[in-house]
């Protein structure tokens, strides 16, 4: 702990409100504080974003401070994202400074360490966080950029301004704490939260998808490195009884809405596309038979991945990278694949023959490595 501070004194800095950053604001908010941590959170409470943030953090609103990462005119306190860091951190008069998502500044504060330009002297041995895509890490020499990467984390670690930094993938864990400092990194498994006792029937009921589909959930947003392009060609000429439940917030691509629209008045597909609440999305989970992971080239973790596994059910997944290490060493379903619809298309028809029992259990089995609990142990382990 920083000499100085107020003793186990943090400020979470989660700017984002898109994708899983809610969600996992709201997980280490509540991690931190059963340790007894004294919390100061800098989030987005701009007009357009503070109703969301207060949502997912109105059962600690009495436990924490809560200031703004944006100035009065709505951009970054500091004129920077590194600068806002530093402000927040100074006006909370936390010890340290913890990045739900390290990949916010990673890439343009490597390539400045290379050089020997730094972060603000206030952030030194004082940052900690979630690095998510460390893509130099699995590879440090290709593309070029990376070994630029490489040079400036190398820098950071040996003038001690990293302080503790969480990898989400085991297998890169296992391979980069023997080149730095173990105390630098830690595991953290990808955690899931919600209730997915809900029968299938009861499920279907809620969102009004017919009971006697076999269901394919695409879940999450739109972008094409997710591949719901993918998913939607595959269903487009497979036979019934497929039917593809598509819920997240989708980008205004009009092929794509075009598309979805097609496959919903052919009875073949309902699309939720907006925000989905935490309730909503347990139902989707509940509801389906399968969950589609058809991303391209994706490196790292998916929370889908864990949630699906929560849920007990089995996977069609994109055979690349980490995800489908999983899916493979663990059993969790079917790979495919990247980027062929066809060979997805298979797999979708090919999993009605497979042991969805033996799927199951082998799901319900590798939730329990990244439950809230396994989750919160990783966490608070590294940082008490």
């Amino acid at each position: 702990m920083i000499v100085g501070y107020a003793k186990n004194s943090l400020l979470i800095f989660e700017p984002g409100i898109k994708g899983h950053h809610l969600s996992w604001l709201r997980y280490i908010t509540q991690d931190f504080l059963s340790a007894g941590f004294r919390l100061t959170l800098a989030a987005d409470l701009r007009p357009q974003s503070q109703e969301l943030v207060s949502a997912q953090l109105s059962e600690f609103k009495k436990d924490i401070a809560l200031i703004s990462a944006f100035d009065n005119a709505g951009k970054w306190r500091g004129g920077s994202r590194l600068n806002a860091i530093a402000d927040c951190l100074e006006q909370s008069g936390a010890a340290e400074v913890f990045m739900n998502n390290f990949d916010e500044i990673a890439s343009a504060c490597l390539r400045r360490a290379a050089i020997g330009i730094y972060p603000p002297k206030a952030l030194q041995g004082r940052l900690s966080g979630v690095y998510f895509r460390p893509r130099f890490l699995e590879n440090p020499y290709l593309p070029p950029g990376n070994f630029i990467k490489h040079i400036g984390f190398q820098k950071l670690c040996r003038h001690g301004w990293l302080n503790h930094i969480f990898l989400m993938d085991e297998y890169l864990f296992a391979s980069v704490e023997k080149k730095f400092s173990p105390a630098v990194f830690h595991f953290l498994p990808d955690p899931w939260d919600g209730d997915f006792s809900i029968s299938q029937e009861d499920a279907r009921k809620q969102l009004n998808i017919p009971s006697d589909k076999f269901v394919f959930l695409n879940y999450g947003v739109g972008d094409k490195r997710k591949g719901l392009h993918l998913a939607i060609e595959a269903m487009q000429n497979i036979s019934s009884p497929s039917f593809l439940l598509c819920a997240g917030q989708l980008r205004a691509d009009q092929k794509i809405l075009s598309k979805l629209e097609m496959l919903e008045a052919q009875g073949k597909a309902k699309v939720i596309n907006r925000y989905v609440s935490d309730d909503e999305a347990d139902l989707c989970f509940c509801a389906c038979d399968v969950v589609l992971l058809p991303y391209i080239e994706h490196f790292g973790s998916s929370g889908v991945l864990s949630r699906a596994a929560a849920a007990g059910k089995p996977v069609i997944v994109s055979d690349e990278a980490l995800l489908g290490k999983r899916v493979r060493e663990h059993k969790l379903g079917l790979l495919f694949p990247s980027g062929d619809a066809q060979a997805l298309k298979t797999g979708m028809k090919d999993i009605f023959q497979s042991d969805m029992a033996q799927f199951q259990q082998a799901a319900l089995h590798y939730a329990q490595l990244c439950s809230r609990q396994a989750f919160r142990t990783a966490l608070l382990s590294a940082l008490t």
